[in-house]
């Protein structure tokens, strides 16, 4: 099973499974993760990085990765844009994974007020305190997770075929495929899958019908939007409304 809940432009999830694997993708955004048991297994181009109880992960925007889970985990997500970590750019918040419990519990604190509804600045607070332990972390332990950010061109135009994107590039389809994927990590069809499951999630949040949802972003039908939104957040479009 799978929480979600949004509050004001912060959402958390709260996953209690035994298997699932996401897809590649990436986030606009800072994940914050904490596994309370069990396991996540990520994978990024170059390393894999495993996630153990007791253990936190952060994971910077637009890096390209995936996950899985193959044993009874619990875990605590938050999805934190990028405005929140502002006041220390100098000091850049990197990808790593840590298990110093001030750190942990900071970010335990920061959840549970998100779901509480806590005031704006009372989550602020906590921000202010949990970037402070990332930073003392990073500069301990001189990060050796070494990840590259993906440059995702967020105005393709996602109404185009593959061979309209490649004739707008002067490329023939299978150069303009090979080098998208080599540059930005994701091919274009998942690139595609991963944009519409983001854009149901709004209309799913906005009171739209998941039948409707289905139809306006172009899925073949009702049970390849549902299996498509699943495998992206591990619940089903009527779960998540």
């Amino acid at each position: 099973m799978v929480n979600y809940q949004k509050y004001l432009d912060l959402e958390i999830f709260e996953g209690d499974i035994s298997f699932h694997e996401y897809p590649w993708h990436f986030h606009d955004c800072f994940t914050l993760i904490v596994v309370e048991k069990g396991l996540i297994k990520y994978e990024f181009h170059e390393k894999q990085i495993q996630v153990e109880a007791g253990n936190g992960f952060i994971i910077e925007p637009g890096i390209v990765h995936r996950n899985s889970i193959n044993e009874a985990t619990i875990y605590k997500a938050i999805f934190v844009p990028c405005e929140y970590f502002n006041s220390i750019e100098k000091n850049k918040i990197l990808t790593q994974k840590f298990n110093d419990s001030n750190t942990i519990d900071s970010i335990i604190d920061l959840h549970h007020k998100i779901k509480l509804n806590y005031t704006k600045s009372e989550i602020n607070e906590v921000f202010v305190e949990l970037t402070e332990l990332i930073n003392y972390s990073q500069k301990e332990k001189m990060k050796d997770t070494s990840l590259t950010i993906v440059n995702i061109n967020s105005k393709i135009d996602y109404n185009l075929t593959i061979e309209q994107l490649a004739r707008k590039a002067h490329l023939s389809k299978f150069h303009f495929q090979r080098k998208f994927k080599k540059n930005c990590g994701l091919t274009i069809g998942q690139l595609k899958q991963q944009e519409k499951t983001i854009e149901a999630k709004t209309l799913l949040e906005n009171g739209k019908l998941s039948t409707d949802v289905a139809h306006e972003l172009g899925f073949f039908d009702q049970s390849h939007f549902i299996k498509y939104f699943k495998k992206m957040w591990a619940l089903t479009p009527k779960n998540f409304k």
